[in-house]
């Protein structure tokens, strides 16, 4: 990808990666996390005895379910964990009651795995990055075998999550994998879940011809075909990616702004297709169907300065640089207008820059004392000078400009 001299963007597209779901998890899916409140709690008290007598969602599993009733002499400690689940802030008395009934060797596998199960389901709500208890927990609930079929195949796919979210991606793999073998599924949630697992551990090629299988079987649907063009890509495959692109456009898929942001982000991020990326993103814009961002804007204008079009580059910077979320797009407008001799228009544009938080303020500041050499104003250009020297990206450059400036 030809990149501009003011700004190098990453524009990368894999695939969206799926929910992890909460302890309780629906019997006809996996969800999205939810909030720790008693109306969320008891929902999902719901689901998870809907789970559990629900039909089999895995009809071919080669497992069949246990059956679902744990030790007498421990119902009333099993009920009252239960119980917890819709109380608000209960995870650490789920934790230390769940650690209980695993612990009475009285507990049978039953007991064990909804113990554990729910358990793993309070470390979840309480871990954000390592997810270390929760897979402990949810490993647990899988390897004491007592879950209703419904339950223990899902825990299995969140398992497979936890561990790629978690770095182990060769155990999430392993744990998808015998998700896979032992349900005979097909489920296009566990493939998108291998696939994401592959690509992480980047081996998107072993990923594309479960994918092929699935977006050839469904056609029209949008989300696995641009799936298969970022595995193609991702894969180093970048004209089969390209192909599905250019069909998908031809047969007027594209009827959301995610589609063309989907789209061309990919035909940016390929070899001598950045003029279609514009063309795509000035189709969705005229059509009203993209929505504008600053990604839409920076990328306009980073191509448009780097073809020489810095009237162009000015114009898209302006409409993305309010959307710039710490002013990298400020600081390119306010270049691209000292380029122009346009001195006012770049001191304020620098200025905003750095109110924004641009990453490297000192490049702010010399375009500012750029502006204000430009336009006659020393004094101005001097303050903004010492302004540049305070930052190690400028401060050489600010102090022989002061030097010169004092005569020295």
């Amino acid at each position: 990808m030809k990149k501009s001299l003011l700004l190098s963007a990453v524009l990368a597209v894999l695939l969206a990666p799926l929910p992890v779901a909460p302890a309780h998890a629906q019997a006809g899916g996996v969800d999205a996390p939810q909030a720790n409140t008693r109306a969320a709690k008891k929902a999902r008290e719901q689901k998870k005895n809907a789970a559990t007598n629900a039909a089999p969602l895995f009809p071919k599993a080669s497992r069949e379910s246990p059956k679902q009733s744990g030790e007498p002499k421990l119902a009333k400690q099993l009920a009252a964990l239960f119980d917890l689940q819709s109380k608000n802030d209960s995870e650490d008395q789920m934790i230390a009651q769940a650690d209980a009934i695993l612990a009475d060797a009285r507990a049978n596998a039953f007991d064990k795995s909804s113990a554990a199960y729910l358990a793993g389901g309070a470390w979840q709500s309480k871990e954000s990055k390592d997810y270390s208890n929760t897979i402990k927990y949810y490993k647990m609930a899988i390897d004491q075998n007592g879950l209703h079929n419904n339950l223990h195949y899902q825990a299995m796919m969140q398992l497979a999550q936890l561990q790629d979210a978690d770095g182990k991606h060769d155990e999430a793999l392993a744990s998808i994998d015998r998700f896979l073998k032992e349900t005979q599924s097909e489920d296009e949630r566990a493939v998108a879940i291998r696939n994401q697992i592959l690509v992480g551990s980047g081996k998107p090629e072993l990923a594309i011809g479960a994918m092929e299988k699935m977006a050839a079987a469904k056609p029209t649907d949008k989300k696995l075909q641009m799936n298969l063009a970022s595995l193609y890509q991702d894969a180093g495959q970048e004209a089969k990616a390209l192909a599905i692109l250019d069909r998908m456009r031809k047969d007027g898929m594209f009827t959301e702004s995610r589609d063309y942001d989907v789209a061309w982000r990919l035909l940016a991020n390929s070899n001598d297709r950045q003029k279609d990326a514009v063309a795509l993103i000035d189709e969705g814009l005229k059509k009203g169907i993209l929505t504008p961002s600053h990604d839409v804007y920076a990328y306009l204008g980073q191509t448009a300065y780097a073809d020489g079009d810095t009237d162009k580059a000015i114009a898209a910077w302006t409409k993305g640089a309010p959307m710039s979320p710490n002013g990298t797009s400020y600081l390119n407008l306010s270049k691209a207008l000292v380029d122009k001799e346009r001195y006012s228009d770049a001191k304020a544009a620098a200025q905003q820059a750095v109110a924004k938080g641009v990453k490297k303020p000192g490049e702010a500041w010399q375009v500012i004392a750029m502006a204000e050499a430009g336009a006659g104003n020393k004094a101005g250009a001097v303050a903004a000078y010492k302004e540049a020297a305070k930052y190690p990206e400028t401060k050489k450059w600010a102090e022989s400009e002061l030097r010169q400036a004092s005569g020295k």
